[in-house]
């Protein structure tokens, strides 16, 4: 008898462990409960006060008034020029190279009289298909060729360079608009000694042109350099008329002028401007020869001339 009933109590421990996992199965699904209900009620106000707070951190690490592109404050430019978009030349007449920023806004010289001017001056050149100026609301471009101004490959001026470059800076000098002198190149590529890609050659172009026109007075201030290289092509690069367009260097003359410190404006007032001496093109054995005539103009021949 003892002996069977201590098999009956053995079979019901066994029935009853059920409850243990049942047990602990509620309570998992309390604890659920209790964190979803406590998710759920939320107290706006201290959650608006820790946001507000997260808020006044961020906020003070970025003032407001010092931003180099705000509009309130010192800043590298100003707001006008800051919110100006970059725009890109016309594609028809011009490169594809964005505008040059300009820090100040006030109107220079007038740009339909100093295309008039540069027509007398270079009217040859344009005629002869080796110089192009064009025009527009905000630049001023004169496209010279670089066979006129260099020899293949070469930064070096070359005989023409001289008179050409003085033509253009005696109608430059007495206005005060910002210019930029921009380097092209075509997309053949250079390794050489000297330049180890077509970027090198159109900066150390750009920057002879420039130095040239800062030798003959023009104020350094107003004069700035920009080299493209072959990455911002004229023409297409596939044929050799279209890589003869690219090779270039351009003076681009723009619609707001430098204004000098009042000190320089005075000391230039006082001081009288002198033109400088600018030699005639002697004969040489090129097919293009640039004269300088005494009325300031330039003329171009072939012909070998006493």
């Amino acid at each position: 008898m003892r002996r069977r009933h201590r098999l009956q109590l053995k079979g019901r421990e066994h029935l009853d462990r059920w409850l243990i996992s049942y047990a602990d199965y509620m309570t998992l699904i309390f604890a659920l409960f209790v964190v979803l209900y406590s998710v759920a009620v939320v107290d706006k106000e201290k959650y608006r006060s820790v946001i507000d707070g997260l808020s006044q951190a961020f906020s003070q690490q970025q003032p407001p008034s010092n931003g180099l592109l705000d509009g309130v404050g010192s800043h590298l430019l100003d707001s006008a020029s800051a919110a100006a978009p970059a725009t890109l030349l016309d594609s028809a007449t011009t490169s594809q190279a964005p505008d040059s920023i300009i820090m100040q806004r006030q109107d220079g010289a007038s740009l339909a009289e100093i295309d008039a001017q540069l027509g007398l001056a270079v009217g040859a050149l344009v005629e002869a298909g080796l110089v192009k100026i064009n025009r527009d609301d905000e630049w001023l471009t004169i496209e010279l060729s670089a066979g006129l101004l260099f020899a293949s490959g070469s930064a070096t001026l070359g005989r023409n360079a001289p008179d050409v470059i003085a033509a253009v800076s005696r109608i430059l000098k007495p206005v005060d608009n910002y210019i930029r002198v921009r380097g092209y190149t075509d997309n053949q590529q250079i390794n050489n000694e000297i330049f180890h890609s077509n970027w090198q050659l159109s900066a150390a172009r750009a920057g002879a042109v420039l130095e040239s026109l800062m030798a003959l007075g023009i104020d350094p201030h107003r004069l700035a350099m920009e080299a493209y290289g072959e990455f911002s092509p004229w023409s297409d690069n596939r044929s050799e008329q279209g890589r003869a367009q690219n090779r270039k260097v351009v003076i681009a003359l723009s619609r707001y002028a430098w204004v000098a410190p009042l000190a320089e404006r005075q000391v230039k007032e006082n001081t009288s401007a002198t033109e400088p001496m600018v030699p005639v093109t002697e004969p040489n054995e090129q097919d293009i020869k640039v004269i300088t005539l005494p009325s300031g103009g330039i003329r171009i021949t072939t012909r070998k001339e006493p």
